[in-house]
């Protein structure tokens, strides 16, 4: 069995995404679907509900009175919001440990995370377009394939970080020459076992490189820009983000400037800051690590 069959098959051990939050997804992408039949589906999970419920209540919204539903949620909260708490909770099952590999210690990769989903709200309206749900899970799941390639990166940590200096190759370009596998294909792959929607397939298959396709051109790009930001910003860079061949075109296509990316830290920095008092997290979980 080859060294990229071995990693493929590593994918498996990874802990299954709940099917109720698939199934919400599905209905996300659906243009037919109503935010009440994603309540619907999400309700059916207790542990979901029960969180949920506890965030609303809690003193961080301050509501007069106590709610008892997912239904009464979105209408205090709105469906956005509501759907962005739950999977920012949920991501923290995949991306909470360390990820050696990666030179990303414990949190890292959920901030990272976090930041390129917030990112996709912070982003969106300065370019004119829209903010979905779609896309903020594209963005929150986008490095998916790290946690499963983490281990493997690490045992070849030497010869990819050679090919990255000897043939100034991205970090990513070198990974997929040692191992026969990226994080980002890794990561497709990952998403597409879950039964996640092709253009959030695409998103996390794509995202180093949005010229390789020409399916859902959009939100691969939008994807690419919102990790590419959040990397200059410093948060989750890791191993690969010192080699990482920035995008600058796409900075161009969407007309963003130095200044753009220093509002856009400064709006992350809150909204952040609103995730972690959200979900009651320590101040290690920052998007910088401190408090």
């Amino acid at each position: 069995m080859s060294l990229a069959e071995t990693i493929l098959q590593s994918t498996t051990k990874l802990p299954p995404f709940p099917m109720v939050i698939q199934r919400a997804i599905q209905l996300i992408d659906d243009p037919n679907s109503s935010a009440q039949q994603v309540v619907d589906v999400l309700q059916f999970d207790q542990a979901i509900t029960a969180n949920v419920l506890k965030i609303c209540n809690s003193a961080f919204f301050g509501l007069r009175r106590t709610i008892h539903s997912l239904k009464e949620a979105v209408v205090m909260m709105g469906f956005n919001p509501l759907l962005e708490i739950v999977l920012s909770q949920e991501s923290l099952r995949f991306f909470s440990a360390p990820c050696q590999g990666y030179d990303l210690d414990s949190g890292e990769l959920w901030r990272h995370s976090v930041a390129c989903a917030l990112l996709t709200g912070i982003i969106s309206p300065r370019i004119h377009r829209e903010t979905t749900p779609t896309l903020f899970t594209a963005a929150l799941l986008h490095d998916i394939g790290k946690v499963a390639l983490s281990g493997f990166v690490k045992d070849y940590f030497e010869s990819i970080k050679q090919r990255v200096n000897e043939k100034q190759l991205s970090f990513v370009e070198a990974e997929k020459e040692v191992l026969g596998v990226d994080h980002a294909e890794l990561g497709g792959r990952i998403a597409a076992d879950w039964n996640m929607p092709e253009n959030i397939v695409a998103a996390i298959r794509y995202h180093h490189d949005p010229s390789e396709t020409s399916d859902h051109q959009e939100i691969v790009q939008l994807t690419c820009l919102c990790d590419l930001v959040a990397i200059i910003t410093g948060i989750g860079g890791g191993a690969d983000g010192l080699t990482y061949h920035a995008h600058q075109e796409l900075m161009k296509q969407y007309h963003l400037k130095e200044t753009d990316v220093e509002r856009f830290i400064v709006q992350l920095d809150d909204r952040f800051q609103a995730v972690k008092e959200t979900l009651n997290l320590k101040g290690s979980v920052s998007p910088r690590g401190s408090s």
